[in-house]
């Protein structure tokens, strides 16, 4: 069997685990591809149960965001390597496990294009994701029933895919600016190796950012003439932030855009509908701070990379929010290039992450990659010469930038001679001061004083792995008395409760193994039930498969039958019931 063979049998797919929408590619027929169902390769990165309690994701779940917030998850990205549970209906959830269904899903998106299992993965983080939240992604895909093969910065996978076959040196600043996070790399592309020279971001900065300002905008017009506050109902605010995502769509192509949405809340006895309209200039001018904000790292990236502006070959635009004009126009003005988008930004990640798989596979494809650390890790340490005067301070180890695998130490010693212990605490930030740095783990070397020789001379190693894993070794120097801790789920929830645990609350889950693409099956009622309820509950199984224009409509006339009902109006009733009846009729077609 040759390589080629060898790597047939046991595909590797690159996953870009997006804040909006997650993107699956692979290997086909000599190279990567997207692979894509009913016309798009993109799977909305949410998550819900619908009232009948079957599992939804991607378009489905997203279909019933409006109608049942409190049923659905969005944005779980945004909440990795938090210690937190998610409320899914009556269930709970970590962060990881909600990001387990929706790799699974592409899982078996992979799975049906390839026509074979598909067990091993390569994933994307942001740049600027920290440790405990890579191995959360990490603990997820495993979840998912994936070997997560690596774990690669999304901005350096993007990079991958231009001038994959050009010998010819490029140094490139890419800019990634997705849903809910942002990214800058700056990155040297010659002789078929890329390596990241500098990376800077924000994990909570992105699109989802624009959606808000934009919505808090118009929540607090509606709430001057009207006395009503949008965002404070989760149903509403999740109809306005609808609204607002997609007149934020259309302004980047259009002047103006209506932000329009009937009988959205209830002043008095009437109904109120929401109807504005939005012109670029004034969106422009609600995130132009934002935009600010990304403009700022990337100068801080390309400062740090030593180079300078004219030794910027080009401009990489990666990630569905740098359609926005502003952000297009602030990039021409500051860095005086023209961005570049010859691969669509929404999948160009996934197709690095799959260039980076096929290579892991054994196909000869791509360049080498060779990327950096993108925080510096350190310890806490005791400053200072008596009682009074000490202070525990942070002091870096390895620094950020590093090209990786870093392998970094420093010397050490404890506060007063017989100690028997010490501790060793793990830090990850830019700060001196130590408590405006995330904590990552902590251990004990013990035993300092088992033997006459022991100096209390310590050494810290900190070795960090091409895929983010950190691992600390204490070492006494004289006696070779040592310690490690791999940092690869210190303090994640996964730790805390086991993944036997997590594994048995997914699988509790009804229809967890399904996609995103769900029938709409017959609602079971009583025989004998009236009218109203078969078409309400007709209603209700088909709102979760339903486009956002007629799921709104759909839940605008199930919102009035509730209300007919609690007046008592019968007439009403009759005439909603008969208006829902004939929509669901022209609906199915």
């Amino acid at each position: 069997m040759t390589q080629d063979d060898a790597a047939a049998t046991s595909p590797v797919v690159g996953i870009d685990l997006g804040t909006t929408n997650s993107v699956v590619a692979g290997w086909v027929d000599g190279k990567v591809q997207v692979f894509a169902e009913d016309g798009t390769a993109l799977v909305p990165s949410v998550v819900g149960i619908a009232p009948d309690g079957r599992l939804l994701v991607g378009q489905a779940a997203m279909n019933q965001l409006v109608a049942f917030p409190e049923r659905t998850i969005a944005s779980v990205k945004r909440r990795m390597g938090q210690a937190e549970m998610l409320t899914l209906a009556d269930r709970t959830h970590t962060p990881q496990e909600v990001s387990a269904i929706i790799l699974r899903t592409l899982k078996e998106r992979a799975e049906r294009a390839l026509g074979c299992p598909v067990t091993r993965a390569v994933i994307t983080v942001p740049a600027f994701f920290d440790e405990l939240q890579r191995s959360a992604t990490r603990e997820a895909g495993e979840l998912a029933g994936l070997t997560v093969e690596r774990i690669i910065n999304e901005p350096t996978a993007a990079s991958l895919v231009y001038h994959a076959g050009s010998d010819e040196r490029r140094q490139i600043m890419v800019y990634d600016l997705g849903g809910g996070t942002f990214d800058v790399s700056i990155v040297r592309s010659e002789g078929g190796v890329v390596e990241v020279l500098a990376s800077k971001g924000d994990t909570s900065l992105g699109g989802d950012d624009f959606d808000a300002q934009l919505a808090r905008h118009v929540a607090d017009q509606f709430l001057e003439q009207h006395g009503v506050d949008l965002m404070d109902d989760s149903r509403t605010r999740w109809r306005l932030l609808t609204a607002c995502e997609r007149a934020k769509r259309e302004l980047s192509t259009a002047t103006t855009a209506r932000i329009a949405e009937e009988f959205i809340a209830t002043v008095g006895e009437r109904e109120v509908s929401l109807d504005v309209e939005i012109d670029r200039h004034d969106y422009e001018k609600l995130i132009a701070d934002l935009v600010d904000q990304t403009v700022s790292c990337a100068d801080d990236a390309l400062r740090d990379s030593g180079l300078t502006l004219a030794q910027i070959d080009e401009l990489i635009l990666v990630g569905g929010s740098t359609r926005t004009p502003l952000v297009q126009e602030r990039l021409r003005a500051e860095y005086a290039r023209e961005p570049q988008w010859s691969v669509d930004p929404d999948v160009a990640v996934a197709l690095g992450a799959a260039t980076q798989a096929a290579s892991i596979a054994g196909r000869q494809v791509g360049p080498v990659l060779v990327d950096v650390a993108t925080h510096t890790l350190g310890v806490a340490a005791v400053e200072g010469e008596g009682y009074f005067d000490e202070e525990l301070v942070f002091v870096p180890i390895l620094r950020r930038n590093s090209p990786l695998p870093a392998r970094y130490e420093d010397d050490f010693s404890t506060r007063h001679d017989g100690q028997e212990k010490v501790q060793i605490c793990i830090y990850q930030g830019e700060s001196p001061t130590l408590d405006e740095n995330i904590e990552l783990g902590e251990f004990f070397l013990e035993g300092l004083n088992a033997s006459d020789g022991c100096d209390g001379r310590i050494v810290v190693r900190f070795e960090l792995s091409v895929d983010g894993t950190l691992a600390v070794t204490a070492i006494e120097r004289r006696t070779g008395i040592s310690r490690k801790l791999a940092i690869n789920n210190a303090l994640s929830e996964m730790k805390r409760q086991s993944k036997t645990t997590a594994a048995e609350r997914l699988a509790d889950l009804e229809g967890f193994a399904t996609t995103e693409i769900v029938e709409i099956e017959e609602a079971e009622v009583p025989p004998n039930a009236t009218r109203q309820q078969k078409t309400v509950s007709r209603a209700q199984q088909m709102l979760p498969t339903l486009g956002e224009e007629d799921a709104a409509d759909v839940q605008r006339l199930l919102t009035q039958i509730d209300e007919a009902k609690a007046s008592g109006d019968t007439a009403a009733l009759d005439g909603v019931v008969a208006e829902l009846d004939d929509l669901l009729f022209y609906i199915a077609g």
